[in-house]
């Protein structure tokens, strides 16, 4: 059985306040520290969104290393998930009903918790940043390992797990440079019945957006800088569908982490030690959009994947050349713009581009000690984390 390599774009690495887009009513602004450095979600249309939806009613599945989401033996639930909803996932690297996440040893911040707190962190409890769409529901669904290690057949076995236990979404921050044929089926399967795939294009900067997202029935998602350019590691191509604000990984240390970057709670070591980390990757970019499908979902404007991928891009800002475009794809994903195509309205007015960055006060938040991931600079942020793929036959390629 043949072990093919890959590249996972998996980074670990936030910015100013949040409005709401021109003509719209903007949304309570929560009490969360950090939500004023959450530049990203202005920059996507979060803020007037929530006017609109929040998420309610939608399920996200997050197939990632796990989610610090339950309270058990060693085990923590993640504090800034604590109002979070989740229903019952599965971990398949252990075989078990309980998708825990853990650190790696190696020092590195634990992925899954981190783009679950991106999508749906608790908001409005004084804690921490908050999520894209925190009244979302998590089904927290393991396929990988702390080192980012594991099998297509977890992968696909996550995605058919989640289509048939009731997920509308399934978020993927993985990217490797090939695709298998038990991922692809289990791609359509979920499709079938109605869950709509997001995935990442991957982190190391190259023309060629990376697998599950190259497939065309699952969205395809980059990253932009805070200068709504295309981040330097992020993969592109015609496969492209949209991108999100994610940040460049090489702004300076405003004491929390990299100023351009995205803030999400996850582990620092073991089962239960918690940071606010940032990250400047696809990864946080396709969470991000996972969260604005949950907005779409939850506001009953958009049902079953054709709906929700015609929204995200129909109702995304154009950048780069006019049209659909290699580098950007149909766009910036706007999160209010998407609700209003939904609902046969002409989209909202594009969001101005973010504010510089302020430096953060180290003594402001919520008391608790804010540990910042490493600043990704230079080859350090275009250096992949190893992922493999097993699978009887290699697809060959059209």
């Amino acid at each position: 059985m043949p072990v093919l390599g890959a590249l996972v774009a998996l980074m670990t690495g936030a910015g100013g306040p949040s409005t709401a887009a021109a003509g719209t009513t903007a949304a309570r602004v929560p009490d969360d520290p950090l939500f004023e450095y959450q530049w990203n979600l202005s920059a996507i249309q979060i803020p007037a969104a929530w006017s609109v939806s929040r998420g309610a009613g939608a399920v996200v599945a997050v197939l990632d290393t796990g989610v610090a989401y339950e309270t058990r033996g060693p085990y923590r639930r993640a504090p800034d998930l604590a109002g979070t909803r989740f229903v019952a996932g599965w971990d398949f690297v252990d075989g078990d009903a309980h998708p825990n996440d853990v650190a790696p040893r190696d020092g590195r911040r634990s992925h899954g918790t981190q783009m679950a707190a991106i999508i749906a962190q608790t908001t409005g409890n004084g804690l921490g940043g908050a999520g894209v769409a925190p009244a979302a529901t998590l089904m927290p669904i393991r396929v990988l390992r702390p080192d980012l290690s594991g099998t297509a057949t977890a992968v696909a076995r996550g995605l058919r797990f989640a289509a048939d236990h009731g997920a509308d979404v399934a978020s993927l921050s993985i990217a490797g440079p090939s695709q298998t044929r038990l991922v692809r089926r289990a791609v359509t399967y979920a499709t079938a019945k109605g869950v709509t795939v997001i995935a990442a294009t991957g982190n190391d900067g190259r023309a060629a957006v990376g697998w599950p997202a190259a497939d065309p029935r699952v969205i395809a998602v980059g990253a932009v800088a805070r200068d709504l350019t295309r981040a330097p590691y992020s993969n592109f191509g015609r496969a492209l569908d949209l991108v999100a604000a994610a940040g460049a990984g090489n702004g300076g240390d405003s004491g929390y982490g990299p100023t351009d970057g995205v803030v999400g709670q996850t582990l620092k070591g073991g089962p239960a030690e918690f940071c606010f980390c940032f990250t400047a990757s696809t990864s946080a970019a396709a969470a991000q959009v996972s969260g604005v499908a949950a907005l779409l979902v939850g506001s009953g404007r958009a049902e079953g994947p054709a709906a929700v991928r015609a929204a995200l891009r129909q109702g995304a800002r154009d950048l780069g050349p006019a049209g659909v475009d290699r580098e950007y794809g149909s766009g910036l994903v706007q999160a209010l713009g998407a609700l209003r195509v939904a609902a046969g309205e002409t989209a909202a007015p594009p969001t101005p581009r973010p504010a510089a960055p302020r430096s953060a006060d180290r003594s402001s938040g919520s008391g608790s000690k804010l540990i910042a991931a490493l600043s990704l600079t230079g080859a350090a942020l275009l250096a992949g984390l190893a992922f493999v793929w097993l699978a009887r036959r290699r697809r060959r390629r059209r």
